[in-house]
């Protein structure tokens, strides 16, 4: 395993070749970890996918006549609840398998697929353009009370271990704002206040009723909640890493 140790968010190569890997080290370091794992060394690694995903925002997978294996790999990491962007770069130079395997890997749950003899600086235009989406995007991805939960605030979407889940517009920015202070208790007032753009009259019925069904479409318990806790007489808590 190659990885360039900088920046906030990673880049991650599944390729058993390392010429793109210096190449997108040379491009996008240190602004972004670059990672390059062998998908033999990757199928040992990849019960570590929750914590590698939480802070990467693009796979990029070099297949090599392994479709199944790539096909594998997609929904793997789909499952996880990935909310960034798969690209897969084939080496494949008839065009029925190109065509074959493009349908195969967008229905899978890839973004976009390459294929030879695309040039490297085809290749590299094409990552660019992925990673400015990315960063539009402005996802980010949380781990509470055992399960991924993933917040795509464009499109105001919720993804709870890989599933949407449909919220109002309040309920939304409630579970966002909990989200971005996680590890931290978030007083009725401010929530309140940050949420609904009010001054706070002490509605906490109005908070509750609202944290209550945030908590049944979530399918958690709400006789002992697991994902956002009661802090009596403070306010609520999300805990997670």
């Amino acid at each position: 395993m190659e990885i360039f140790m900088n920046g906030n968010k990673n880049i991650i190569i599944l390729s058993e070749k390392i010429g793109l890997y210096h190449v997108l080290t040379k491009c996008f370091a240190p602004k972004y970890r670059i990672c390059r794992y062998g998908h033999d060394e990757w199928g040992r690694k990849s019960r570590e996918l929750p914590v590698l995903q939480k802070d990467t925002i693009l796979f990029v997978i070099e297949t090599e006549n392994e479709t199944l294996d790539t096909l594998h790999q997609i929904k793997k990491i789909r499952l996880g609840a990935f909310a960034g962007l798969i690209l897969v770069v084939s080496d494949a130079e008839d065009r029925e398998r190109q065509i074959r395997e493009k349908v195969s890997f967008i229905h899978a749950g890839a973004d976009e697929y390459l294929a030879y003899p695309q040039t490297q600086e085809e290749i590299l235009v094409s990552i660019e353009a992925l990673v400015r989406r990315c960063e539009k995007k402005g996802f980010f991805s949380v781990k509470v009370g055992g399960s991924s939960i993933s917040i795509i605030p464009q499109k105001r979407e919720v993804l709870l271990e890989g599933k949407t889940i449909a919220f109002t517009k309040l309920e939304f920015k409630i579970l966002k704002y909990l989200i971005l202070h996680l590890n931290q208790v978030v007083p009725h007032k401010e929530l309140y206040e940050a949420v609904w753009g009010k001054e706070y009259l002490k509605d906490d019925e109005n908070i509750m009723a609202h944290i209550h069904r945030i908590r049944k479409k979530m399918g958690d318990d709400l006789g002992k909640p697991k994902y956002i806790q009661n802090i009596y007489g403070i306010g609520y808590l999300m805990e997670g890493e």
